[in-house]
């Protein structure tokens, strides 16, 4: 028997050229590439980026050589990009391999017809210009370009298991039992028909516990799926607790020679949403309790390596939380592989995403949907290609419970909503369809009518109490986010009142501080961007795992910089980094609360920090509080990296962190990264924007039928009215982060005569009165004059009995 296995995965992470702009000439062997910079993967083109609000929009062009062994001539040959924002050309030896647009979820790409022997050039055209029929059209993240997850080569024979091609269900299970289907989709890409037998062998911890075989014929240039069965006794069953893992292992045979061996690592559980008892996983009902999660770390942005994913998931879990929805598009495959592992449920959501705010076409703030008719039919097809994508690359690991079509998909133009709403269902229709195992949410579906339109409604905000019973599977997708705040941050208690039996779980808004292009707010994290914990953060560990927060940091006489890291040694290849700590202590070597400037260098060694071989912590640059900062390190270069930490004064910290690799560091001459050339933000606009439009409110009670959210709903005509007849009823709009407003208007349903008091807040504690109306004056009609003050609270507080309001509009 001829052992012809020739499946290889390859990372291809290291030694790639870039520059920001556009270079389509660089796709020739005979381009001149000695002023690009040296970088690897993952890269961003933000990089260094550091929660600004304005980001780099254009073009960033990338250059490698990529070797080809010739035992690998007559394969497959393919390359495998796990994300690149957002539209993306690939070209192998000057000619187009291959295009992808949408910057979300992983790709593959043929380049088999163009691969030689030897050096090829590898050259990829990237944007991330907004698109007006690209999802997403809007969202209050950032949306730095690059080629910012992994890259790798893919080497198979031309008759294989097809990319992602395995899904694993388990349509029958208990305690005792488990029925395991396995479809397995085979290609054959040669001009003969072939008979092929595939043998499927599952094991746990490395036993043999299942196997099944078949044999089929496969026409020349056709695809199949294998279906396979059987069951497996007294199965391990997957959950938070004990997050137990299965391998499969497919063996492609072609007469008597092995063509191709492939792993899918998967899990066994059931569970279920339901619309009066909540959640249930194998059989009992538990309680989820989560926080959501962006992707992007400091000075990396969205470039973030295996081992900075692994960190995320561990602090979400660390802090007693067992939950995490990936906001607001889809994560690296190998977030879902680290909550399999971790025993942490996962949410993986669709990018159809809207925000509020202005909705001029051009920025990310536009309409969630388009309003322009000739954009529409490709937007859709792009929300229903990443869903697909999605979906294919995700559909094996057993911590996600829930496909999710969007976020907040309500923040469109009124006269699109309809459409808006059809292309929801649609997805969901093809959510089912992709995947019948799981259920589809629509997630942020606290307005507009789009909360029954899947399978279960994820409420943002206000919606866990508009919505409060509302008689199908329910989460609440967002909570809390009351004060945007760096370390240490005070602790301002998130939950609401949203326990209840029918509802399914939580998550709070949100895990970690992020970038964002709407103001501050990427700053209502519980978690800072360097990945150091807020009070909040304590005070969840102590309510969820009763660890008791720590002691308040006090100021001392500063002796030394302490460094230290989470490794000491990591990997070349971009997939690990070493996350740095650096503290202020005395001499008896205990941290102290002085903050001061603290510079960072790899003074000997191929390691780099997102700014190059220095970076500053201080509190100047808001990363440096009660004598604590960090920063993560990684490096493509194998040998001992010196580390050192300096300030003025103290004894100087110092750090050896080993790398591991194909090549060494011997002072390289590199051209290092620089920050972008240029950067954009939110467009300057002469109009005036109410927006308030379909934003939270809250308020001290309500009548039936005259609910508080009618005062930001652009489509009611109905009041707000308190519920109670008694002094200081409240009613509040909440802009969900602090904004600048010129000016507010608000309507009362008819003549009022009675008392009131406007206030405005940035936090929900401290409010600053505007406006008094006192007993007697008469309105129907107030026009407030805010004068671009930042807030994000609106208030309006009745001392005796409370008026009915009709309308809240609030104007940048």
């Amino acid at each position: 028997m001829i052992n012809r296995t020739g499946r290889l995965k390859l990372l291809q992470n290291n030694n790639w050229k870039f520059m920001h702009g556009d270079y389509p000439d660089a796709k020739s062997f005979q381009y001149k590439d000695n002023d690009w910079y040296d970088i690897g993967i993952p890269h961003s083109f933000g990089i260094p980026y550091f929660q600004e609000n304005e980001f780099y929009v254009g073009y960033g062009c990338y250059r490698k050589i990529l070797f080809v062994d010739q035992a690998f001539i007559g394969k497959k040959l393919s390359l495998e990009f796990q994300g690149a924002f957002q539209e993306a050309e690939i070209y192998l030896n000057g000619q187009l391999a291959g295009m992808h647009k949408g910057g979300y979820t992983a790709f593959e790409i043929d380049i088999t017809p163009f691969a030689v022997s030897g050096d090829n050039l590898l050259f990829v055209r990237l944007n991330n210009n907004w698109n007006p029929r690209l999802a997403p059209r809007a969202g209050e993240h950032v949306f730095n370009g690059g080629i910012y997850r992994d890259v790798s080569l893919l080497v198979t024979e031309p008759v294989h298991v097809s990319w992602y091609g395995t899904f694993v269900t388990t349509p029958i299970v208990s305690r005792e039992e488990a029925v395991i289907d396995i479809n397995t989709e085979v290609i054959n890409e040669t001009d003969s028909s072939l008979t092929c037998r595939l043998v499927s062998v599952i094991e746990y911890q490395g036993k043999e516990v299942m196997r099944v075989s078949g044999t089929s014929k496969l026409k020349a240039k056709s695809q199949m799926v294998f279906r396979q069965s059987d069951r497996i006794q007294e199965p391990k069953l997957w959950h938070p607790d004990t997050p137990e893992l299965y391998s499969l292992k497919s063996y492609l045979y072609v007469g008597e020679d092995l063509y191709d061996s492939y792993e899918t690592v998967f899990g066994i559980r059931w569970f279920s949403f339901t619309p009066d008892q909540g959640f249930f996983l194998n059989g009992e009902h538990y309680d989820i309790n989560g926080a959501n999660v962006h992707q992007d770390h400091a000075g990396w942005s969205d470039a973030v390596t295996h081992s900075g994913i692994q960190r995320d998931v561990k602090m979400v879990k660390d802090c007693g939380m067992n939950f995490i929805r990936g906001s607001h598009y889809p994560h690296h495959t190998v977030f879902a592989e680290e909550c399999d592992k971790q025993g942490v449920l996962f949410w993986s959501e669709n990018c159809f995403w809207g925000t509020g705010g202005p909705k001029e076409e051009g920025y990310w703030t536009s309409s969630g949907y388009p309003i322009k008719e000739e954009d529409q039919p490709e937007f859709e097809e792009s929300c229903i290609v990443t869903l697909k994508e999605m979906i294919r690359t995700n559909r094996n690991h057993p911590s996600i419970i829930v496909w999710s079509m969007c976020n907040e998909p309500f923040f469109s133009t009124a006269e699109v909503m309809d459409k808006a709403k059809s292309l929801v269902k649609r997805l969901v229709l093809v959510s089912h369809e992709e995947d019948p195992t799981r259920p589809a949410a629509v997630g942020g579906a606290q307005r507009g009518g789009f909360d029954s339109l899947g399978d279960i409604a994820g409420y943002n905000g206000d919606g866990a109490t508009i919505f409060h019973d509302p008689g199908f599977p329910n989460f609440v997708s967002e909570y809390g986010s009351y004060e945007e705040s760096n370390r240490p941050g005070s602790i301002v208690p998130a939950d609401m009142d949203m326990d209840y039996p029918w509802r399914s779980g939580k998550a709070l808004w949100c895990a970690f501080h992020h970038g964002s292009i709407l103001w501050n707010m990427g700053y209502l994290g519980m978690i800072d961007y360097y990945r150091l914990p807020l009070n909040l953060w304590y005070w969840y560990r102590e309510k969820l795992l009763g660890i008791k927060q720590p002691e308040p940091v006090k100021e001392g006489i500063p002796y030394a910089v302490r460094i230290t890291s989470d490794r000491n040694s990591m990997a070349t290849d971009g997939t690990e980094d070493a996350f740095i700590t650096v503290e202020i202590i005395d001499q008896s070597g205990n941290r102290i609360s002085n903050s001061m400037e603290v510079e960072l260098e790899v003074v000997r060694g191929g390691a780099v920090f997102p700014t190059g071989k220095r970076f500053v912590l201080s509190p100047e640059n808001k990363n440096f509080y009660e004598g604590l900062g960090a920063i993560e390190l990684r490096s493509y270069y194998a040998g001992e990296n010196r580390i050192t930490a300096k300030a003025k004064g103290l004894v100087t910290g110092e750090l050896i962190i080993n790398t591991t690799g194909e090549e060494h560091w011997e002072n390289q001459k590199r051209k290092e990264l620089l920050p972008p050339p240029s950067v954009m933000g939110n467009p300057k606009s002469d109009k005036s924007f109410n927006i308030g439009v379909s934003r939270p409110v809250f308020a001290s009670s309500e009548e039936p039928d005259y609910a508080a959210r009618n005062v930001t709903d652009q489509d009611s005509t109905k009041p707000w009215r308190a519920g109670e007849k008694k002094s200081g009823e409240w009613i509040m709009v909440d802009l969900e982060g602090a904004k600048p407003v010129k000016r507010g208007e608000l309507f009362f349903e008819e003549i009022n005569t009675k008392p009131y008091e406007i206030s405005i807040s940035d936090n929900g504690v401290d409010f600053e009165v505007i406006a008094v109306g006192k007993d007697n004056a008469v309105n129907s009609f107030l026009d407030i004059s805010l004068g671009g003050k930042t807030l994000r609270y609106f208030r309006v507080l009745f001392p005796e009995e409370a008026a009915a309001i009709l309308r809240i509009k609030l104007f940048n």
